[in-house]
């Protein structure tokens, strides 16, 4: 695997690339290998991932950390994790900055020894590695250090090179080279007397000197200093030297250019401006569209272009308004727009025709054999545009539009994002003051967030601060208030406000009320449904409006079918709904929204997540929702909207929506615990709680309290949630909801099984089954049935487990419900594993397997491959272990289940293990621990830390094994049988244990493996 970061991130293997993930995984990689063999903290990794971090932050590391780590690992790398953060092990030569680095020193190496040709070879190799700014579209605080870091060796290699061919004679091929280069770096003095050398060499000691001259000038007006001793002593040289004379050069025809004034401040957007000099200079005519939202820096970018490329178009550079998007003005009409630009390359008014037609032939004639650069600005579309393209082969034409020209032929497109954030810190400060900004670094950061790093915010939140004696922070708290924000972001007549309103009024009646509406989504982005839900219209006509916002940048599209607002156009949005709908349109599509996220939440859980305890919604309509065909279609749906529901819940609490704000969490929290997104479970289940109290909901409360005493559970919190699993069975009985009842004992016995409390959960359990008997609710009597074959096997008692397993397995069978039979197989295959009776477990977990596809059960599928698995493996058929064990991972990833992937990931490292993959094993198995860390599974984790023993033991390296086994020791909850496995090891370094066995061997040391019926 050979990684690159000079440019944008890209690894590549056997010369192909290699996909790497979202950005994410992206960035933390680059973060990692530019600290490659140094341990990079967790609290840094979240630092530079986020502006503001989630409190799911370290979690989130976690899991895109396992991804690097799949990567990696299959390239010869090695990422290990360690209390504090990780740390990237790379063969050598792998990294093309360290390769980058050492060409440099081996050039520096020839050049004293004396072969400058040999030098410059490496230094151009070195060179040739450079694909772009270093890790382009990857922008944090160390990024853009190390970025700088490794650009400043960059020019130093360039200055280098060109002093190296300087030397070899090479003058002619260097000067246009070092022209381009001091133009770009105007401060460079070395480059800069390079430069000098090779005019005087090539005879032209004038220009020589003119270039002093600019430099001299650039160093006072940037910096206020003057040209250092190199350049004084060159120029010296020069003046004193005999003249040479400089060759005649050819007439040229008078250069013309209209372009507006360049900014002095431009500041970031180094790649847009690489790819638009790249399509300017490999296209014959080339035509290139710039778009974006209003206030992006389109116009700026352009004409800071423009200037840079004047040289190369000495025929004229032409500059048109077409006025697209002007307030209270129509777009200019073609015929005006030719005449503009006829004049602007030197024809006569009194030549121009009248005739649109005429004007158009004139302007193709006219610059059919020039070089000419034409900026045509702020157009409204494809048809404006296109009767004013030249069509001469070395015509450039660089379009500005709100819009996407999707129509113009042959033309290449670059999409203006908001500035990344290195750029827009950079942009406070030129304006600002870098003294005063420099004070206040985080305060900085604060404004920048606020401003949406939209150049046009930055830039009047920038330009007030510096005409006022205000704090940065106070800045930020100006921003902060919606109000204050509106008139912070006004300078004069311009305000950001009153440029993104002109692409709305554009719109039609409709789509500008859509718009409005999409303020009211409390969440980040939203689908075609959720704008559908707050308009009240089918779903087919939100979706051609949202495409109609995209195409005019008033949205922005994150993935095929997903949008959202940039949080200005927000603010805008909601100013425009606030003076132009009632308060009581904008709830009533508001309620349909919530409405919306409330049924989905509903109706996708229903299949999904079995077990679930259900109630009647309080819907005031049944909004449309997207298809659904299988349960990995629910998953994904869920998956999608789970953070847009938490905000409407959030929202719900704190403006008195009660329903939706008891509702929709208890309805949610059955999924985000079954994916390990356990942290904010607590929150929003006190404020469910506070919400059906608020409304005198009895049913409402008791499940609430039910959530509450989940959350508590995970986080180790024993004594209260025994408290609030009492008040909620009592509520329930309290109620006659024997039902919810039953499932409260469950959830009671659960948490004392947790707590180590065997015999008090075996006394839940046992109550659980004799109140779903007494309501005749078999389906609750069996699945308390397997609760209470748990407890049995935790207390070695097998005979009592198995026929408890073998009445709930009647009991389905003759009810006729297969989703249960699968649940029954599953334990009685883990059952025959903790006996010894592996050929049994075979047969149970394979029919489980199979009737799980039959029904389409595919989570019972993920869970049975899982333990078919190690079943196999312990019947020493290696290959089909790692067959299943696999297709176990797959479908839990599939389903985004993360305790079954956990079990798959362990179960397949234990197969990898006897395999003697230990590479594989130890990959697979630090991806379980940090799933588990992510989704506080301690289970998993400690079942992790026994087979990284394994892997350490059969490496030969003892002492590491010890501390895993006692690290797993010490994970496993107090009563846990599974803590035997690794005790036996601890106690005898040559035992066996059910999770390093294969073959028919019985183990010397065979412990209880945890239940797995949470299935059911």
């Amino acid at each position: 695997m050979d990684y690159r970061i000079l440019g944008p991130l890209e690894l590549r293997s056997a010369g192909r690339p290699v996909a790497l993930g979202g950005e994410r995984q992206q960035k933390l990689l680059a973060l990692l290998l530019l600290g490659t063999g140094t341990v990079v903290s967790f609290d840094r990794l979240i630092d530079e991932l986020w502006e503001d971090p989630p409190q799911t932050a370290r979690r989130q590391v976690c899991n895109a950390a396992a991804a690097v780590r799949r990567v990696v690992t299959r390239g010869g790398g090695r990422l290990t994790t360690s209390t504090h953060g990780y740390r990237l092990d790379l063969p050598d030569g792998r990294l093309d900055a360290d390769l980058f680095r050492a060409q440099v020193r081996d050039a520096e190496v020839a050049a004293r020894e004396g072969t400058p040709a040999q030098a410059v070879a490496l230094l151009q190799s070195a060179l040739d590695l450079w694909r772009g700014p270093v890790l382009a579209g990857l922008g944090s605080a160390s990024i853009d250090a190390a970025a700088e870091g490794l650009r400043e060796q960059r020019l130093q290699a360039v200055e280098r090179l060109a002093e190296l061919r300087l030397e070899l004679g090479e003058v002619a091929s260097l000067l246009g080279e070092l022209t381009g280069q001091v133009a770009e770096h105007p401060l460079r003095e070395s480059l800069r007397a390079t430069l000098m050398r090779a005019l005087d060499l090539a005879g032209r000691r004038g220009d020589a000197l003119t270039v002093f001259e600019q430099g001299r000038r650039a160093l006072a007006e940037e910096l206020g200093a003057d040209p250092g001793p190199e350049l004084r002593s060159l120029h010296a040289e020069l003046l004193r030297a005999e003249p040479k004379p400089e060759p005649e050069r050819p007439a040229t025809r008078i250069s013309r250019s209209s372009l507006p004034f360049d900014i002095p401040d431009f500041t970031g957007r180094e790649s847009e401006v690489d790819l638009l000099v790249e399509a300017i200079g490999t296209r014959s005519p080339a035509i290139v569209t710039i778009e974006g939202m209003g206030g992006i820096g389109k116009t700026a970018l352009v004409v800071h272009v423009a200037h840079r490329l004047e040289d190369r178009f000495p025929d004229g550079r032409c500059y048109v308004d077409l006025r697209g998007f002007t307030a209270d003005t129509p777009p200019m009409a073609a015929g005006a727009a030719l005449e503009s630009l006829l004049r602007q390359i030197g024809v006569s008014p009194d030549q121009i025709p009248v005739d649109p037609a005429a004007r158009r032939d004139l302007w193709l004639t006219e610059t059919a054999q020039r070089r000419v650069l034409v900026v045509l600005d702020n157009a409204a579309d494809a048809a404006q545009v296109r009767p004013l393209l030249p069509g001469a082969p070395g015509a450039v034409v660089l379009i500005v539009s709100r819009c996407h020209l999707m129509a113009i032929e042959g033309a290449v497109p670059v999409s203006l994002d908001v500035l990344p954030a290195a750029d827009a810190v950079a942009l406070f400060r030129r304006i600002a003051g870098p003294e005063r900004a420099d004070a206040e670094p985080e305060a900085v950061a604060d404004v920048i967030s606020l401003c949406g790093r939209l150049p046009l915010a930055i830039r009047i939140a920038a330009s007030r601060f510096c005409r006022r004696p205000w704090s940065v922070a106070h800045l930020a708290e100006q921003l902060r208030d919606r109000q204050r924000r509106a008139r912070t972001f006004t300078a004069n007549d311009l305000s950001v406000a009153g440029v993104l309103a002109l692409s709305y009024h554009h719109l039609a009646a409709d789509r500008r009320k859509l718009f409005r509406s999409l303020a009211l989504v409390p969440g980040t982005d939203f689908d075609a449904y959720a704008a559908a839900a707050l308009a009240g219209v089918p779903v087919y006509d939100a979706q051609d409006v949202l495409e109609e916002l995209v195409e005019c940048n008033l949205l922005m599209q994150r993935s095929s079918d997903r949008y959202c607002l940039h949080d200005l156009v927000r603010d805008c949005a909601r100013d425009l709904a606030d003076a132009a709908d009632p308060p009581s349109e904008l709830d009533t599509a508001r309620r349909r929204l919530f409405d919306y996220y409330l049924h989905l939440a509903d109706v996708r859980g229903r299949r999904s997540l079995p077990g679930r305890r259900g109630f009647e919604t309080g819907l005031t309509w049944e909004p449309e929702l997207p298809a659904s065909a299988s349960e990995e279609d629910d998953i994904r749906q869920l998956r999608a909207e789970y953070k847009n529901m938490v905000a409407v819940a959030d929202y719900a609490s704190a403006h008195g929506w009660h329903v939706h704000a008891w509702q929709l969490p208890c309805l949610l929290t059955p999924y985000l615990t079954r994916v390990g997104l356990r942290s904010g479970v607590l929150e929003l289940s006190r404020n469910a709680l506070k919400a059906a109290q608020a409304l005198g909901d009895r049913c409402g409360e008791s499940m609430a309290l039910t959530n509450i005493a989940f959350a508590l559970r995970e986080a180790g919190r024993h004594g209260e949630v025994l408290e609030f699993l009492d008040r909620a069975i009592a509520i329930s009985r309290e109620l006659g909801d024997l039902p919810a009842a039953v499932g409260g004992l469950r959830d009671l016995g659960a948490s004392q099984v947790q707590a180590g409390m065997l015999d008090d959960a075996a006394a839940s359990f046992a109550e659980a089954v004799a109140l779903a008997r007494s309501i005749d609710d078999q389906r609750a009597e069996v699945n308390s049935t397997i609760d209470l074959g748990f407890v049995d096997c935790n207390l070695g008692r097998y005979r009592e487990a198995d026929a408890r397993f073998r009445d709930a397995l009647a009991m389905h069978q003759l009810g006729g419900y297969v989703g249960g039979e699968v649940v029954v197989l599953i334990n009685i295959g883990w059952l025959a594993q903790l006996r010894g009776r592996d050929a049994e477990a075979a047969v149970a977990l394979e029919r489980a397997v199979r009737l799980s596809r039959e029904i389409g059960m595919s989570r019972g599928e993920g869970i049975s491959l899982a333990w078919l698995g190690v079943t196999y493996r312990r019947q020493g058929r290696i290959a089909d272990a790692l067959a299943v064990g696999r297709e176990a991972l797959e479908s839990a990833r599939r389903m985004d289940l993360r305790e079954p992937e956990g079990d798959a990931l362990n179960g397949l490292a234990e197969t990898c293990l006897a395999a003697g993959r230990l590479r594989e094993a130890e990959a697979l198995l630090w991806d379980a621990e940090e799933l588990a860390m992510a989704g506080a599974l301690p289970m998993v984790r400690a079942r992790a830390h026994e087979g990284l023993a394994h892997v350490a033991a059969r490496r030969g390296d003892p002492d590491w094994a010890r501390t895993h086994w006692e690290r797993a020791v010490a994970l496993y909850p107090d009563g846990a049988v599974d803590a035997e496995n690794p005790r036996a090891h601890l106690d005898d370094a040559g035992a066996q244990c059910m999770r390093c066995v294969s073959g028919q061997e019985t183990p010397r040391a065979l412990t209880v493996v945890r239940e797995i019926a949470s299935v059911g």
